[in-house]
């Protein structure tokens, strides 16, 4: 069962890995990013990053999808972190479950503009979480539990590219 599908372009660091572990008790990680999956030194990284006794499961988007869609999951309480809201949208069209969509952490990069508190996002990304929105999907924009949650249709309409 997937507790919550974060957005968080750092992907598993040791602040999102122990406050969501305490806020939703999972017992799984999928990360589900393509440039991450084939990056031995940045598998690594992320497994060190990884709390005691939870496994963890690096895979592309295609491959997060299938392991996402296995019914030995649903037994278990998985937390999936994409890194950006395209892969999060093509991940979303490829499993079976509803997941809450929460948007955590993207940097300042740029072409990117403030979006809410350590979120900044570029025309596409606000373009791809518009397409999740539109699928029906809960979408909450909380870098981590202690912190507000916003409702992302609140601060969506305030951000304009035009």
């Amino acid at each position: 069962m997937i507790l919550k599908l974060r957005i968080d372009d750092r992907l598993l660091h040791g602040q999102v890995a122990y406050s969501w572990k305490s806020a939703l008790n999972y017992n799984a990680i999928v990360i589900a990013d393509d440039n991450a999956a084939n990056d031995e030194m940045r598998k690594t990284t992320i497994k060190l990053c990884c709390p005691d006794g939870v496994k963890l499961a690096t895979r592309t988007i295609e491959k997060a999808a299938e392991l996402l869609n296995n019914p030995k999951l649903d037994k278990m309480k998985v937390f999936v972190i994409c890194a950006n809201p395209q892969s999060a949208y093509e991940l979303l069209n490829k499993i079976k479950e509803k997941p809450i969509v929460n948007i955590g952490g993207m940097q300042a990069t740029t072409g990117k503009v403030l979006f809410s508190r350590a979120v900044y996002v570029n025309q596409i990304d606000v373009q791809y979480m518009d397409k999740i929105k539109e699928a029906g999907y809960q979408i909450e924009v909380q870098e981590v539990p202690s912190t507000t949650k916003h409702d992302y249709d609140s601060i969506r309409n305030k951000i304009s590219f035009e």
